[in-house]
């Protein structure tokens, strides 16, 4: 530690996160002269070119592949080191809070949790960024305070349950196929079906679920994430599985349908938050108990109209 002059690793950061001297100064705010220094310095540290010339952009060498996980995991070691405070005045902070969720959970919980900081943090800010890569590590909490997300993905750090939803079945009110009565899951064959995908495009979870009635249906539609499903089905002869709680807010948005499945076909599907293990930063414990004293204002969103009943088949 001696050799190296700990102010490098804010440019060796953003140098090798940005593969570019003009992003990386940005960044830094700092001047690119000065950032071509820093470069030039790190490279001398470490003998290797780290950033090379790849025609009209620059990539990372081998090297300096190998040392971006360590580098993303000691930056966020650091993060918690600078940021903790002995006492936190939500009241008075102007921190910057980033959290990491699915469009799911961005699309129910943002507004909710922005008028809860607004009551109890109204000079901070609340970032909401995609899902990591389920890269297993701790590297994500270099850039995020939180994450909220399935069980079950392999998600990095301690971890303490928000909320179990399951899956209901919206189509569009005008949806003349299902326009009945007494509703029957052998409907279901005759409408075109969009399917979303969690972790990738080979990843059929979520379409299992109807598989298992053993009813040919069509997927004509592959989308990843749940959030856009009920845009897609609004005003189209689709139909979708989604989580109770996104049903709940279309059928107030969009005034889509939502169909009951049978109890045999339930899927629950538990929603936890996520930190960094050896995080006690006491402004990050008050991000996680403003994030759950902001859930029970999600399942208030389930009243009224209910569910339609879809009947198991004849």
């Amino acid at each position: 530690m001696s050799s190296f002059d700990l102010n490098l690793l804010r440019p060796l950061h953003a140098l090798l996160e940005e593969r570019s001297v003009t992003r990386a100064a940005v960044r830094l705010n700092l001047s690119q002269p000065a950032t071509s220094a820093a470069l030039a310095r790190l490279r001398r540290h470490y003998s290797n070119e780290l950033l090379v010339r790849s025609g009209r952009s620059m990539e990372l060498t081998p090297f300096a592949r190998d040392l971006l996980p360590a580098v993303l995991q000691g930056m966020a070691e650091l993060q918690v080191v600078v940021d903790r405070k002995e006492v936190f005045d939500p009241a008075q902070t102007e921190r910057r809070f980033v959290v990491a969720a699915t469009d799911y959970m961005t699309a129910i919980l943002a507004g909710p949790l922005l008028k809860t900081f607004a009551q109890e943090a109204p000079r901070a800010s609340l970032d909401f960024v995609p899902h990591p890569p389920q890269s297993g590590d701790l590297s994500a909490f270099a850039k995020v305070d939180a994450i909220i997300g399935p069980q079950g993905l392999h998600l990095p750090g301690r971890s303490e349950e928000l909320f179990s939803d399951d899956f209901v079945l919206i189509a569009d009110p005008a949806n003349s196929v299902l326009d009945a009565a007494n509703p029957r899951l052998e409907m279901l064959r005759h409408v075109p079906h969009a399917a979303a995908y969690l972790t990738g495009p080979d990843d059929t979870g979520i379409d299992a679920v109807l598989s298992r009635t053993g009813i040919d249906h069509i997927v004509a539609a592959r989308l990843f994430g749940l959030a856009s499903l009920p845009l897609l089905v609004s005003g189209t002869d689709f139909v979708a599985l989604v989580p109770r709680m996104l049903a709940a807010r279309a059928s107030q948005t969009l005034g889509i349908a939502r169909f009951e499945l049978p109890a045999e076909l339930n899927v629950p599907m538990t929603e936890a938050i996520y930190w960094h293990p050896r995080d006690d930063d006491p402004a990050v414990r008050w991000l996680r108990a403003a994030v759950k004293r902001t859930i029970p204002v999600l399942t208030d969103e389930l009243g009224a109209p209910a569910p339609l009943v879809l009947l198991a088949s004849s």
